[in-house]
């Protein structure tokens, strides 16, 4: 895991991108896992969806904000996406359950 920033392209390397990107191919997928696999009644999928943005959101402008003033290691960015990875996976299996 030494050479991890060396091989990403510079507007990638502090996460200022991939975290926020990250967020939105989870909240994208969330979606179309519980309407189209787990098939979730539209009327409680379109209650709950608000409060999903909210969620992806707070991960999305949390890491923006917090990353102004130190350019943020190649570690956080990992932790950050794998937070919310596992944030995407919890809420899909609470529903399959």
């Amino acid at each position: 895991m030494t050479g991890f920033c060396t091989r990403i392209a510079p507007a990638f390397q502090h996460g200022r991108i991939i975290v926020p990107l990250t967020g939105g191919i989870c909240l994208l997928l969330l979606i179309m896992v519980l309407k189209n696999i787990l098939l979730v009644p539209a009327a409680e999928l379109s209650s709950q969806i608000i409060l999903y943005i909210i969620c992806y959101m707070g991960f999305i402008v949390s890491y923006s904000v917090a990353d102004t003033k130190i350019p943020g290691s190649p570690v956080r960015t990992v932790l950050w996406i794998g937070a919310c990875i596992l944030m995407t996976l919890g809420i899909i299996v609470v529903y399959a359950i």
